[in-house]
């Protein structure tokens, strides 16, 4: 018989056990890792997880057609915020490019998704030439579609000037069509001031205001940084390439953006040259880009097997640009292993190389899909540092695959990858959840989801109609819907000041089993001092199975929501932020003394402004611009040139 001290200990550590399962079993990145082996002809997932396989090569498309071959990037586009009803754009990876959307949609009795609409995008030869090679890409804050063609040309086949391949695309899944840039061209064009590399993907950050790509190239795999002048017009901006004067293993280095010229055709077709003598680093082929949840970017850099991040200073033309360039997980070192199951059986695994698809959940883990070695899906915890790993194995592709172009939905309850290009001779079959016999032998578009979402376990006691959180005068104001109560407990409302640790800020217990439709309003008042807040909702049933809603962002530095451009200004500067009253503003411009140069006086309205500011009769330089309405107050910096 133990003593009772010893009991209480053992009682204490199965009690916190159960509440560490109770509390992390609830997510898509909660899971034991599977057992590290060689590919066979299955989709090895976790016994958490489930898949169903949404579309194949071959597989005919209403509008006309059939899917295309190489099946890569899969962007899941929301429509009205939906984590249920979108739009998934499918990339080929094929000599002549292509893309398919597919209005996709959940549904709440069979848990399963199905296909509606669904048809290939229309490319303009006349405007854009050729489409190659369509990799990588990304869902854009404005909900478009931006795709990359990995191979460059110089040819140019339809005479605009620019070289066929080799630039980015973006799209509008809604009408699948290239959108206008106001390139020139009377149709569509390509995002020719972006420049011509070898283009993976490109990620945006969430304000429009910046765009980061890297080239998948040895000995010019550099990465680029694009600043538009009007903030999500991707069509004119400046153009930087980032230098450092080494390539961190351990430890971290600075570095400093260097602007090139991207004005004209030729600059444009030429950037890789300029980036070359601008002294570029080559961090040989960057596979994706990713902004992290904490700010910093993080980068693949696939044939050393590295994931890259650093801090972006926001700066140009020193050498502390950016800051903190260090390796963030793989091959610091040759042949890095990680124990993918803490003091668990499985063996250490080697991490290879071939890192390339990166994506990040809800919960700020990294996601990362392996192209090479063993094609591992990897997870890795946003509290991993190569000192203290926190490297977990999600999954494992069929043979001869890789799995590409990973997205979720915004609840980070569904995730949507490709298998591409399995071995034809598969000839293993598995189940999935919509209960369909599934051979992996042709390139295949899935989702993947706990049980407990999707197929015939799923459980969902609650489904959210809408979740909104936005400023309303000096604190937030939450609000929610939801319909189809059955087994609900309760609702944990959730605040954070990094995207990452949340904590409870309100609990709603109230019972609405079989009451239909219900609206919820929380007004967080007593608002932390920090530059973002984020909010979440965790909702958990009667058997203390919860999940958690999308995350919602709100910015509070008034200088990033005070944009100014374009930089440098001409004639005219213009100003854009959002103000919480409406009324009149005063907008002065001062120089570098102090000494006021300009005043006007604007109408201000409660929301989103723009204004124009004539700049004409001031000396090239750089001043301070002031908007100031007695109650808020914002300024940036201008340069006239």
């Amino acid at each position: 018989m133990k003593p009772l001290s010893m009991l209480r200990t053992i009682a204490m550590s199965v009690i916190a056990a159960c509440f560490a399962l109770t509390v992390s079993a609830q997510t898509i990145g909660t899971f034991n890792s599977v057992a590290p082996s060689a590919q066979s002809q299955l989709l090895v997932l976790p016994a958490t997880h489930t898949f169903q396989r949404i579309i194949r090569t071959g597989d005919p498309l209403s509008l006309g057609g059939n899917m295309g071959a190489n099946n890569d990037f899969t962007g899941y586009v929301p429509i009205s915020g939906s984590s249920r009803n979108g739009r998934l754009s499918i990339s080929s990876e094929s000599t002549t490019g292509e893309v398919a959307i597919l209005d996709i949609s959940y549904n709440n009795a069979t848990h399963l998704w199905s296909v509606g609409t669904g048809g290939k995008v229309t490319f303009n030869p006349t405007d854009i030439g050729t489409v190659r090679n369509f990799c990588s890409g990304t869902v854009t804050p404005n909900n478009t579609i931006i795709v990359g063609e990995e191979v460059t040309s110089a040819t140019d086949a339809n005479g605009d000037g620019y070289g066929d391949s080799g630039w980015l695309i973006e799209i509008d899944p809604a009408t699948r069509t290239v959108i206008n840039q106001a390139g020139g061209n009377a149709v569509a064009d390509k995002l020719w001031a972006v420049g011509n590399f070898q283009h993976e993907n490109a990620v945006i950050r969430s304000d429009n205001a910046v765009l980061y790509a890297g080239a998948d190239d040895n000995p010019e795999g550099f990465l680029y940084k694009f600043v538009p002048t009007v903030p999500g017009n991707f069509s004119s901006g400046l153009l930087y390439v980032l230098t450092t004067p080494s390539l961190p293993s351990t430890g971290s280095v600075s570095g400093t953006w260097v602007q090139i010229n991207n004005s004209t055709q030729a600059q444009r077709n030429a950037v890789v040259t300029a980036a070359t003598s601008a002294g570029a680093r080559n961090f040989d082929r960057i596979e994706d880009v990713e902004i992290g949840p904490d700010g910093r970017i993080y980068f693949a850099a696939t044939t050393s097997g590295r994931i890259y991040r650093f801090t972006d200073n926001g700066t140009v033309g020193n050498a502390n640009d950016i800051s903190g360039l260090e390796v963030f997980v793989g091959n610091s070192t040759a042949g890095v292993t990680y124990d993918v199951d803490g003091a668990g059986p499985l063996s250490p695994v080697a991490w290879g190389a071939g890192n390339d698809n990166l994506s990040f959940d809800g919960e700020g883990n990294l996601w990362v899909l392996q192209d090479g070695g063993n094609n591992h899906i990897w997870v890795v915890r946003p509290t991993h540092t190569q000192a203290s790993p926190q490297v977990r194995l999600f999954g494992k592709t069929p043979a001869g695959s890789e799995s590409t172009g990973m997205t979720f939905t915004p609840d980070y309850k569904f995730m949507f990858l490709s298998i591409q290009h399995p071995n034809g001779g598969n000839s293993a079959s598995q189940t999935d959840a919509a209960g369909t016999s599934v051979i992996f032998n042709t390139h295949t578009t899935i989702v993947i989801a706990r049980t407990n979402a999707l197929g015939p376990l799923a459980t969902l006691p609650v489904t959210f109609t809408n979740f909104t959180a936005q400023k309303s005068g000096t604190g937030v104001s939450i609000n929610w819907s939801v319909s189809e109560a059955s087994g609900h407990a309760y609702f944990s409302l959730e605040r954070s000041t990094d995207g990452i640790n949340f904590s409870e800020i309100h609990r709603n217990n109230e019972d609405i089993n079989g009451q239909g439709s219900r609206s919820f309003v929380y007004y967080d008042a007593a608002l932390p001092s920090a530059k973002v807040l984020y909010y979440r909702i965790k909702q958990c049933d009667l058997n203390d199975e919860c999940k958690y809603t999308e995350i919602k962002t709100l910015q509070f530095d008034e200088k990033k929501d005070f944009i100014v451009y374009p930089v440098p200004a001409q004639d005219v500067v213009n100003v854009m932020f959002t103000s919480r009253d409406h009324g009149t503003i005063r907008i002065t411009i001062s120089d570098e003394t102090g000494r006021r140069v300009l005043t006007e006086n604007k109408t201000l309205v409660a929301g989103r402004n723009n204004f124009s500011i004539n700049i004409t009769g001031l000396r090239n330089g750089h001043y301070i611009i002031t908007a100031d309405n007695g109650k808020e107050k914002w300024t940036n910096k201008v340069i006239k040139q």
